[in-house]
């Protein structure tokens, strides 16, 4: 991944860069106009057969194979931009991308502190960057262990730029006349924060969703999540953006509401079968079989690594512990 070290942050002076790691159709970035004030930045989702074989980084594993999208809300000379990507490059692509549509002014705001959404950060360090309270705490903790690439591994994200405000409540912000509301949920991750655009009745999701399913970083808090995904059903928007998905779902203008619905059955099926003698062996798609013939979710293959990560943190957390008695689906 490309270095920041020199990189000089001037609005005036960015110029197109080359996304990380390769020149290659998995790596390139690509925008996808949802609205007239909303765009979908899109990278990788590369076929299997298309992968050769070789060591992976976190970059790879956490968003390049399973595709990763950030969002820029904008209205006038002003953007929001929903994360930065794994790195430097990438997140100057879509500034620069930005600046030629004529934005002068950016707010960053971060979804939560796993490295896919931070990597770019410091593209924006001349401007408000915006995270849950938890998100920045964590990042101050681990920023060290960040810029040194032991968090998660090489490569490294130097210098990290942290969230400058933390919030810890709903809170509405106006890019131009767009209305946005961020509103911080302990979902995949105890400092998430997403992003609902009221009156276009869509979910920017961050990482509480993803197509084929969420990936599990803190499975003891599982039964608080799945009441909070509930909790979500009743928000009022139809359409759902997740950070992670199909980009032809992306798109054409997001997910319905069964994407809730397929990871509120995963992750609950995740911790009923947690007790059972073969857990760790149980495919992927036993647990997905309902939701992709619905076609709330797709099978892709990324996700098989990722569910076995699932059954291998779930049966740690949940093997010596009584299974919760968890609200009925709808």
């Amino acid at each position: 991944m490309k270095s920041v070290a020199s990189f000089a942050l001037a609005a005036s002076s960015l110029a197109l860069a080359s996304p990380a790691a390769a020149q290659d159709a998995a790596h390139a970035v690509r925008a996808l106009p949802i609205n007239d004030h909303l765009t979908a930045f899109y990278q990788g989702r590369p076929a299997e057969a298309s992968v050769p074989p070789g060591p992976r980084q976190w970059p790879d594993l956490g968003a390049i194979f399973v595709g990763v999208a950030t969002y820029a809300i904008r209205d006038g000379d002003t953007a929001l931009v929903y994360d930065s990507f794994t790195d430097t490059a990438s997140a100057q692509w879509v500034r620069a991308w930005l600046a030629k549509a004529g934005v002068r002014r950016f707010v960053l705001v971060n979804s939560h502190w796993h490295l896919d959404h931070i990597g770019g950060n410091a593209v924006y360090a001349d401007s408000l960057r915006i995270a849950s309270e938890g998100t920045r705490a964590k990042l101050a903790t681990k920023r060290e262990a960040i810029e040194a690439g032991t968090e998660e591994g090489p490569p490294a994200i130097k210098p990290l730029a942290l969230p400058d405000l933390g919030i810890g409540s709903d809170t509405t912000i106006m890019i131009g006349k767009v209305r946005v509301l961020l509103r911080p949920i302990a979902i995949h991750s105890a400092d998430g924060l997403v992003i609902e655009l009221p009156d276009d009745k869509l979910l920017l999701a961050g990482d509480t969703l993803e197509d084929t399913a969420t990936f599990v970083a803190e499975p003891q808090s599982i039964p608080q999540q799945y009441r909070n995904l509930g909790a979500m059903l009743g928000w009022g928007f139809t359409k759902i953006l997740p950070n992670h998905g199909n980009p032809a779902v992306i798109a054409a203008g997001g997910y319905g509401l069964g994407l809730i619905d397929a990871t509120r059955a995963y992750i609950r099926a995740l911790v009923e079968h947690s007790h059972d003698p073969d857990f760790q062996k149980q495919p992927l798609a036993s647990f997905v079989a309902a939701a992709v013939n619905r076609g709330d979710v797709s099978l892709w293959w990324p996700y098989r690594d990722a569910h076995a990560n699932n059954l291998a943190v779930v049966a740690k957390a949940w093997k010596d512990q009584p299974i919760p008695a968890f609200d009925p689906l709808p």
